[in-house]
This record gives structure tokens, C-alpha cells and sequence, in this order.
């Protein structure tokens, strides 16, 4: 057997994902640990019992992985200097003289892995002869990813200490990896071109030497052989991709969950017609509102309480169906604006009750959705860039592991007022009731949950509390409302709805840091 082990020394990783650079590409695919092991054996000599094992390495199978939790954070554009240019730019700064660099922006996706180990592992493997060139390879490995992604590698022929929580599997497939094949190493040695490179380097060093006759052998070489330009180096993009399933790891407690199923029932928003391009987060209860409507006229009569919401004359005291929008928040460019809706159901939904909605929202979906004067609105399934991120539900409910940071997308709003006079009093009076809501929702009396009363969101994008319209009574006085911060004992799994509006939209809470599994 053999196994890999990879630690990042910073606590983060630096790498984007090939199909949306925005997003990490978490955990590494093996096909990018692989270049980096050949990375680093282009670059320290090319020593041929390492070129053997590489060889040998890129003919296996795909490898199981062991990856710790990874925390997505918001990808930030920065502006960094590229290569050289002749003559002043805008902004220059310290370079060659007669040359600048300007600055360009750059979207660089990272996440937060900590200090847990990554492990790729190949169970049936035989390294034999190769294994102690494998092992000295790994040594020379500095980064995985970015520059920036520092690495500490090493090789061993041990069996993992905890199941693997990634497995190569065609059927159960939840995510395709590119992985190394046949053939891999002499397709990224054409793509570097590393001996026209160093021909091209060559001449450009004698060009500019002291002796005239090797400078004009080398002006006309350069002529002819580049065309006065420097070779290309091309990116390697690797095709051969292999099926992965989340493996089962006994090792980690079944995370908490709420009433909620998360197995979400989601929609895209698209506009049909009206005035706005796209409806902001403030629009929340209007939409929320209007669907339940749409929902309740195609049900039917006799609506059972599990999807109304009513028992007799009254509210339901039990969980039900709750509908809320998914914004585009968490990215530095977030707007905030509704791209899709989300429908939850309590767990305890029949199948019978469960078809009964499926039915009703599939006629919803084929007449579209009226808001009035904000326009008519297509409900749409699953496709697209944004699909991948605001529209994914594993983004709002971090299932199957959970998470433990929490904050408010929509406000929370109170059951009843706070009376407390003094200001750390009535913040402390605010944290308990969130706290209590919890209570009321969670299926696991073991989580404790620590509170923090913010009046803006700690997601890009959420407008502040004061923003949204106030959430009515029956008397028509108004609840208050307020963002919040929860930070959990154990990971937990959403959706987090807490509060009065938790079945219209407010209330609605998600991960921190989305967390990639």
C-alpha cells in the first residue's frame, strides 16, 4: 500500500477550482497533487529513479482521500503586479529600469483547512523500488496550488489511522476529481516546453555577452528559430476525471440537526417580465408570501396542517412548511439580490403529504409566480454558474457534516419585546430569546449555543436589520428584528430558521464559512 500525507502549513489552501474560479477546489484533486510532484521533480534535476516512480504512480487507480473540514472563505479581489512592460504605466512600481508593472486584479479562492492532515491512500498499491524516490520527491514538494498554498509532503507505506471520507465510486458519484493517467508526465513536460525554453534562454543570454560574433549567431538564430518572440508555455489541463462518494467516517458524531429536513426543495428566480432585473433581499416577505398563496390555491382543499400552517382557526404549533429566499451574499461582489427559493419540510412530512406539495409546486412552477407590481416570475430547476453556489443547498444547510458558525441572511425576529432598561441587560435579554428559539427547533439536547446581537449581517451582501420591513401582528403592531450570530458547541446541520418569520422568510441563517465536504 502506499499513502500520501500533505499538510498545509499555513492553515489554508490556495486553489481554484478549474470550472469556477471563485471557488476552492477542495479537497485537492489528485491529478493537481500529482503535478505538483512533478513540478517539483522538473525543477530539482530530473533525477530518472523519480521520472520512474512518477511513471509508475500516474498508472494506479484513483486514490481514497482523507481530507479534514475545509471553510470556504469569501474570495477577494486584489490587485498584484505582472510581468514587466517597456515604459511607465499608471501605477508603476520598483522594477527594471525603463520598465513597470502594473497591477491586475486577481480573484484568489482559498479556504481555511487548520491543522489536521490530508491523506491520499492507494490500499492495493506495491511501490516496492519506487517507494524511496516517491518519499524523496515528496520532501521537495513546497506547495500545492497558489504560492502562497505551503505544503509539508511526505510518503509511507502505513494504512490510514480513520476510514477515508472520499472513495473512487462510478455509481454513488457526488463529485468528479481529475486524477493522473498513462502518459500524464510526458504531457506536462510538452506543455512546459521546457527545451525550447531553455534554447530560447540560451540565446538571449549570448545576444547580450561581449563577444560580437556569438551576438550576431545569436540575433539571427533568434530570427529564425522564435521570430524574435520567447516559446510558449502552455497550462496543462488535465480531462481524465474520476467519479468520488463520500465515504463513511465512524470516527466523527452524527452532527445536530433542527425539525427541518435539509433536503431542500430549490428553484431558480428568473424574471419573466417586470421592472426589476432582480428582486432585493428586502422584497423577502412579498415573495414568500405570494408563493405560500400560489401553493395553498393549488393544493386544494382540506390542506393538511404539516403544509398550511393552520389547525382550526388558528396557527399551527407544530412545524410546517416554510418557504425562504436564497440571495447572492458572501462573495465580495454580492449584491444581495433573490436568485432562487428554497422550501423546507418538517421531517416528520408523510410521503403522501410530501407528493401532494411536489405535485402542487411542479403546477406553480409551469404557471409562474405573480408578485404584483414587481413583475411575473419563472421558477426554475437546477443548471448554471450560480447554481453552483447560491442555488446549491449544501450552502445552506452544510449537510452532511454540519457546521458550527452560523449567521443571520434575514433578520431574526422576537417573539416579544425586550423590557430590559440597561444596554447590556436588554443585548443580554435579546441573546436569550434567540437562544430559546433554538430550543424550540434543534433535535439534539447536547448542543449549547453561544449568541452574538448584531444589527448588520456578517454575510457581503445582507442589507442590515433596519432595512427590512417589519413583520406584522394580527394587530397590526410590529416585531422587531435584529441580525445574529450563533456559534455552536458541535457542527450542526440546517436549515437554521429560528423565530416568528421562521416560516416566512426571516430567520434564516447560514453557515459562516461554507463548508466544502
Amino acid at each position: 500500500m502506499l499513502t500520501l500525507g500533505i499538510r498545509y502549513l499555513t492553515g489554508c489552501a490556495v486553489a481554484s477550482d478549474v470550472d469556477d474560479r471563485s471557488r476552492v477546489e477542495w479537497p485537492p484533486h489528485p491529478g493537481r497533487v500529482f503535478m505538483a510532484l512533478a513540478a517539483a521533480h522538473f525543477e530539482t534535476g530530473e533525477d530518472p529513479g523519480e521520472r520512474a516512480a512518477l511513471e509508475w504512480l500516474e498508472e494506479q487507480p484513483g486514490p481514497q482521500i482523507k481530507a479534514p473540514s475545509c471553510y470556504r472563505r469569501a474570495a477577494v479581489t486584489q490587485f498584484v503586479p505582472v510581468n514587466d512592460v517597456a515604459g511607465p504605466a499608471a501605477a508603476p512600481i520598483q522594477s527594471a529600469r525603463g520598465f513597470s508593472r502594473k497591477r491586475q486584479p486577481r480573484e484568489f479562492a482559498e479556504a481555511w483547512v487548520g491543522d489536521e492532515s490530508l491523506f491520499l491512500h492507494w490500499p492495493l498499491a506495491e511501490p516496492r523500488q519506487h517507494f524511496s524516490s516517491l518519499s524523496t520527491l515528496c520532501q521537495k514538494v513546497t506547495r500545492i496550488g497558489h504560492s502562497t498554498s505551503l505544503v509539508q509532503m511526505w510518503a509511507c507505506e502505513e494504512p490510514l489511522d480513520a476510514p477515508a471520507n472520499w472513495l473512487p465510486d462510478e455509481i454513488r458519484v457526488a463529485g468528479r476529481f481529475r486524477v493522473p493517467s498513462s502518459g500524464m508526465l510526458s504531457y506536462l513536460e510538452g506543455q512546459f516546453n521546457r527545451q525550447e525554453v531553455d534554447g530560447y534562454l540560451e540565446l538571449v543570454a549570448a545576444r547580450d555577452g561581449s563577444d560580437q560574433a556569438r551576438q550576431r549567431e545569436a540575433r539571427r538564430a533568434l530570427r529564425e528559430r522564435f521570430r524574435g518572440q520567447p516559446p510558449t508555455r502552455l497550462r496543462p489541463e488535465l480531462s481524465l476525471t474520476h467519479g468520488y462518494a463520500p465515504g463513511e467516517d465512524l470516527t466523527q458524531p452524527e452532527p445536530a440537526g433542527t425539525v427541518f429536513d435539509p433536503r431542500l426543495l430549490v428553484f431558480g428566480l428568473q424574471r419573466e417580465n417586470g421592472p426589476y432585473r432582480q428582486l432585493d433581499l428586502s422584497a423577502t416577505l412579498q415573495v414568500t408570501g405570494r408563493m405560500r398563496k400560489s401553493l395553498l390555491s393549488h393544493l386544494g382543499t382540506e390542506i393538511p396542517e404539516v403544509l398550511s400552517g393552520h389547525r382550526g382557526s388558528g396557527p399551527s404549533q407544530n412545524p410546517h412548511l416554510s418557504i425562504f429566499p436564497l440571495p447572492f451574499v458572501g462573495h465580495e461582489q454580492s449584491h444581495g439580490g433573490i436568485l432562487g427559493v428554497a422550501v423546507a419540510l418538517p421531517l416528520e412530512i408523510t410521503e403522501v403529504d410530501r407528493h401532494r406539495l411536489l405535485a402542487a409546486l411542479e403546477a406553480l412552477r409551469k404557471e409562474g409566480l405573480k408578485l404584483g407590481a414587481l413583475g411575473k416570475w419563472r421558477l426554475e430547476t437546477a443548471g448554471g454558474k450560480a447554481w453552483r453556489d447560491t442555488l446549491r443547498e449544501r450552502g445552506w444547510t452544510a449537510y452532511p457534516r454540519g457546521a458550527r458558525e452560523w449567521a443571520t441572511v434575514t433578520p431574526y425576529v422576537f417573539d416579544r419585546h425586550a423590557k430590559a432598561k440597561d444596554k447590556a441587560a436588554y443585548q443580554a435579554e435579546l441573546a436569550n430569546s434567540i437562544r430559546q428559539s433554538w430550543e424550540r427547533v434543534h433535535r439534539s439536547q447536547a448542543v449549547s449555543v453561544e449568541v452574538v446581537v448584531t444589527p448588520v449581517s456578517a454575510h457581503l451582501g445582507a442589507p442590515a436589520a433596519h432595512e427590512f420591513p417589519r413583520l406584522r401582528r394580527k394587530d397590526l403592531s410590529e416585531c422587531r428584528h435584529t441580525h445574529a450570530i450563533l456559534i455552536f458547541s458541535q457542527p450542526v446541520v440546517g436549515p437554521v430558521l429560528l423565530g416568528a418569520g421562521r416560516y416566512r422568510g426571516y430567520g434564516l441563517f447560514r453557515p459562516l464559512y461554507s463548508e466544502m465536504v
